[in-house]
C-alpha cells in the first residue's frame, strides 16, 4: 500500500471534491454532482493502481487523463462512441462547450445546470483531480498542488454574488493542510537511514522527535486559517476580479436582506446587468401566472448616443385603492386584471417598479402621485410594501386603426436619431413591406431582432466599426455588428418603428424575476429595457425584441399565432374594480414561470467546428502536453538509476548521473570518456561557479572517486547537498531563456522522447528481423 500511496491519494481526491463543493452555489440542479465524484474517484484508483504496479509517473498520468476523457464521453456522448458516429463527435463536443459558454455568459448565478455546463464540469473537475494527484502524490509536492485547488475554489468565490460561507474555505484549508502534513512527515522520515532521538524525554510514541515539528505546524496552520476567515471583516476590499463575463457579473455583495437600486439621469444598465449581487431588490406575490416586466420609467429623448430622462411631467396626488384614469390611447380592448403585492422594495424613490398599466395602487402611508394619462405612480419616499392592480392585453387585442402616425403624441416619440437615420431606414425597408399595417410592421421588426441566427445577446459590445473612414454611431454599430443586450435591441426597435411613422419610446425596469416558492424575487441583474409603441385603441404597447433567455416573454398580442383564449388566474376587466382589489393574491392556480428557466438556444453552427480553431487548439494542447511530458520524462530518466540502486556505490553513481543530466539541461554538457578529475576541470571552465560552487564540485568528485575506487565501508556517502549547491549557482548565473528551457523543455526529456520515437519507428523492422532469424 505504501507504494500506491493510498493515504496521499485519498487526501488529494478529498481536497478536489471539497474545492468543487462551492460550485453548488452557482448552479440550479445537481445533475453534475453524481458524475464528478465518480470520475475523481476513478482517476484516484487508477493512480494508486499504477503506482502499485511500479509504472512511471508519466504513464500513470496518461492513463488517468485517458480514463477521465473516455468516462466523460461515455457519460454524456455515449451514442457518439459507436464507430459509425465518430465523425460527429467533435461537433457534438463543440456544441456542448458552446452551450456552456452561452449559459455562463447570459445568466447571473445561480444559473441552470444545462447539459453543456454539466459536461464541462464533468471534464474539468476530474482533470484538475489528475493534476493534483500528480503534484501531491506522484511528485510529492503537496504545497504546489494547492495552486490548482485554489483555481477550482476561485471559480466559485469569484462568481457568486454574496460572500461564501466560511465553512467552504475552512474545509478546503483543512484538506490542504492534511496533504502538507502527510507529505512533510513522509519526507522527514526519509531524511536519514539512522534514527535520531531527542535529547529530552519525549512521548513514547514519538521516538523520532517529530512532535515539536508537528505542534508548530499545527499552530501555524490553525492560526493562518483563522486569520484568513477573520481578517476580511476588518480590512478594506479591493475591486473584485472575475474569471468570465457571464456568472462573473457583480458590483457588490452586501449580504443584506434587500438590496438597493436606482436610476441615473442617463440610461446605463450595464452595471446592473453585470451584477452578481444575489440580494433581491424586490420581492412580490401575484396571481398572474406569467408576470410581465416591472416598469419604472419611460424615456423619449435620445441624444448623443444616450437615452435621457424626459422633462418632469405634471402630476396629480394619488389616493390609495382609487381607480386611476386609463392610460392615453387605451380603448375598449380585451384585458385581464391581476394583482401584485410587493413585500420588500429596494427601488429608490421617486420610482416604483410595477406592472403597467396600473389601475389602482396602495402605498400605505407613503405619499404618491401619478401623471394624468400615464397610469404610472411615483412616490415621495421609498415604501417598504405596496399593492398594485394592473391589466394586461389579451392575445386578440388589436389597434383600431391601421396607421399610428396620426395620433396626437409628443414629437420626440417620432424623432429618428440623425446619426443613424440612413442606416435605420435602409435596414427597416428590408424587414417590412410597404403595404403592411403599422402593427404588422412592429411585429416583423420585433421578430427580426429576436432571430438568434441574425443577432447575438451579449453584455460585451463589439468594438466600434469604421465605415468609409467614419466611426459608426452606437445604433449603426449595433446594426452592423449585431451584438448587444436589451438596451441596444430596444433602441434599435424604437428607431426602426419611428422611421415608419410609429410613435415609440423606451421603457426601463426589471424582468419579472425568479419564483422562490410563492414569491418572486427580482435582482439587479434582472434590469431590463424594452420598447413601447403607440397604436390607436391600444395606447403605449410593450414589445420584446431582445432575444435569448435574459428577455421578457413576447406579449400574447405580438404573436398572432397564440391562442386568444383565457389567460388563467386573472379576471376580465369589465368586472368591478373593488372586487378585484379585494381578492387575495394566489399563486396556486397556475405554476409560476421564471424568466431564466429555459436553457440558451443552441447556435446553428458551433464555433468549435471551425477547422482553424481546431488547429489552434491542437497546437495549444501539444504545447501544454510538452510542458508536462518533457519535464516528467527528464525526471523519470534521472531517477531511474536511483530506483535500481542496490548499494551505496550505485546510489552515488545515480546521483552523479542526475547531476550531469541537470547541468546538461542548463547548457553545460559533460564530455564522454573522461575521468572524474578531468570532468571536474571541464566543469570549472564551462560552468560559472563561485568559490563555494567549486568547493562543492571538488567534494562531489572526491565522493564519486571514493565510491568507485575505495574499499567498501559502512560510511554513508552522498552527493545530494553538493549537487544542490552546484545546480543553484549554475542556475542563478544562467540566462532566463536557458532556465525556462531547462524547466519546460529539458534536453534530457527531449532525448527520452526521441528514444521512444526511434524505438516505435524501428519496432516493426526489429520484429521482422527476429522473425527472419527464427
Amino acid at each position: 500500500m505504501s507504494r500506491a500511496r493510498g493515504t496521499e491519494s485519498a487526501f488529494a481526491a478529498l481536497a478536489v471534491l471539497i474545492a468543487s463543493w462551492p460550485i453548488t452555489t452557482l448552479l440550479i440542479g445537481g445533475q453534475w454532482v453524481r458524475p464528478v465524484p465518480v470520475l475523481v474517484l476513478v482517476q484516484m484508483a487508477l493512480g494508486m493502481g499504477g503506482r502499485a504496479l511500479g509504472l512511471g509517473r508519466t504513464l500513470v498520468a496518461c492513463v488517468q487523463v485517458a480514463a477521465v476523457l473516455l468516462g466523460t464521453l461515455a457519460l454524456h456522448l455515449g451514442d457518439h462512441l459507436a464507430p459509425g458516429r465518430w465523425a460527429d463527435l467533435p461537433g457534438a463536443i463543440g456544441d456542448l462547450f458552446a452551450g456552456a459558454a452561452d449559459t455562463l455568459s447570459q445568466y447571473a448565478a445561480p444559473a441552470p445546470a444545462t447539459p453543456g455546463v454539466v459536461f464541462a464540469l464533468t471534464l474539468i473537475v476530474p482533470l484538475i483531480g489528475v493534476l493534483v494527484d500528480v503534484l501531491a502524490v506522484s511528485l510529492r509536492m503537496p504545497a504546489v498542488a494547492g495552486l490548482p485547488l485554489l483555481a477550482l475554489f476561485l471559480l466559485s468565490t469569484s462568481n457568486t454574488g454574496s460572500a461564501l460561507n466560511p465553512v467552504y474555505f475552512v474545509a478546503l484549508a483543512a484538506a490542504w493542510l492534511l496533504m502538507l502534513a502527510r507529505g512533510g512527515l513522509q519526507l522527514m522520515r526519509r531524511w536519514s537511514s539512522a534514527e535520531a532521538y531527542a535529547r529530552q524525554p519525549e512521548r513514547i510514541e514519538d521516538r523520532l522527535g517529530l512532535a515539536g515539528y508537528s505542534s508548530v505546524a499545527r499552530g501555524i496552520g490553525i492560526a493562518t486559517v483563522a486569520l484568513a476567515v477573520v481578517l476580511p471583516a476588518f480590512i478594506p476590499h479591493l475591486p473584485p476580479r472575475y474569471i468570465s463575463d457571464g456568472l462573473a457579473r457583480s458590483t457588490s455583495g452586501n449580504g443584506s436582506g434587500v438590496g438597493s437600486v436606482g436610476f441615473s439621469d442617463r440610461l446605463d444598465l450595464t452595471q446592473n446587468l453585470r451584477s452578481r449581487n444575489q440580494d433581491p431588490v424586490l420581492s412580490y406575490t401575484t396571481n398572474d401566472p406569467e408576470p410581465p416586466p416591472l416598469r419604472a420609467l419611460s424615456m423619449s429623448l435620445y441624444s448623443g448616443g444616450d437615452w435621457v430622462h424626459d422633462d418632469p411631467p405634471r402630476e396629480r396626488p394619488g389616493a390609495n385603492q382609487e381607480r386611476l384614469p386609463a392610460p392615453e390611447g387605451l380603448g375598449a380592448q380585451p384585458q385581464t386584471l391581476y394583482r401584485s403585492q410587493v413585500t420588500a422594495n429596494g427601488v429608490d424613490s421617486p420610482y416604483v417598479a410595477v406592472p403597467w398599466p396600473v389601475t389602482s395602487a396602495d402605498f400605505g402611508g407613503t405619499a404618491w402621485t401619478y401623471e394624468p394619462g400615464a397610469a404610472m405612480p411615483r412616490v415621495s419616499e421609498r415604501p417598504d410594501r405596496y399593492t398594485i392592480t394592473y391589466t394586461t392585453l389579451r392575445a386578440n387585442a388589436r389597434p383600431t386603426s391601421p396607421r399610428a402616425g396620426d395620433a396626437g403624441v409628443a414629437p420626440a416619440t417620432l424623432a429618428v436619431d440623425p446619426s443613424s437615420s440612413e442606416r435605420v431606414r435602409t435596414t427597416t425597408a428590408d424587414v417590412v413591406r410597404p403595404g403592411d399595417s403599422d402593427f404588422t410592421k412592429a411585429v416583423k421588426i420585433q421578430d427580426w431582432l429576436r432571430d438568434p441566427s441574425r443577432f447575438t445577446y451579449s453584455l460585451t459590445l463589439k468594438p466600434t466599426q469604421t465605415v468609409d473612414g467614419q466611426r459608426l454611431d452606437p445604433i449603426s454599430n449595433f446594426l452592423q455588428t449585431r451584438q448587444g443586450y436589451c438596451t441596444q435591441f430596444a433602441t434599435a426597435m424604437v428607431m426602426m418603428a419611428r422611421s415608419q411613422g410609429i410613435p415609440a419610446r423606451l421603457a426601463v425596469g426589471f424582468l419579472s424575476g425568479v419564483a422562490e416558492g410563492a414569491t418572486y424575487e427580482v435582482r439587479q441583474s434582472d434590469a431590463h429595457a424594452w420598447p413601447e409603441l403607440y397604436f390607436p385603441g391600444l395606447g403605449w404597447t410593450r414589445f420584446e425584441p431582445t432575444p435569448g433567455v435574459r428577455s421578457g416573454t413576447v406579449p400574447a398580442y405580438a404573436t398572432p399565432s397564440t391562442d386568444a383564449g383565457s389567460t388563467g388566474a386573472g379576471r376580465e376587466e369589465d368586472e368591478p374594480t373593488d372586487t378585484a382589489t379585494s381578492t387575495a393574491p394566489t399563486t396556486s392556480a397556475v405554476a409560476p414561470t421564471t424568466t431564466q428557466a429555459a436553457p440558451p438556444a443552441a447556435p446553428e453552427k458551433s464555433v468549435l467546428q471551425d477547422s482553424r480553431l481546431w488547429w489552434t487548439l491542437l497546437v495549444l494542447v501539444a504545447g501544454a502536453m510538452g510542458a508536462v511530458v518533457l519535464p516528467l520524462a527528464a525526471r523519470w530518466r534521472r531517477d531511474q538509476p536511483l530506483r535500481t540502486a542496490s548499494d551505496p556505490r550505485e546510489q552515488v553513481e545515480g546521483e552523479w548521473q542526475a547531476l550531469q543530466s541537470r547541468l546538461d539541461d542548463l547548457g553545460v554538457q559533460a564530455p564522454h570518456g573522461r575521468t572524474p578529475r578531468q570532468i571536474e576541470q571541464h566543469y570549472r571552465h564551462q560552468a560559472t561557479l563561485g568559490g563555494e560552487g567549486r568547493a562543492a564540485l571538488h567534494r562531489a568528485v572526491r565522493t564519486l572517486e571514493a565510491a568507485r575506487y575505495a574499499p567498501p565501508s559502512d560510511e554513508t556517502r552522498t552527493l545530494h547537498g553538493d549537487a544542490d549547491r552546484i545546480l543553484r549557482e549554475v542556475r542563478s548565473n544562467a540566462s532566463w531563456p536557458t532556465r525556462t528551457s531547462a524547466a519546460l523543455t529539458p534536453r534530457t526529456g527531449r532525448r527520452v522522447v526521441a528514444d521512444l520515437v526511434r524505438r516505435a519507428v524501428g519496432a516493426p523492422g526489429a520484429w521482422w528481423d527476429r522473425r527472419r532469424g527464427d
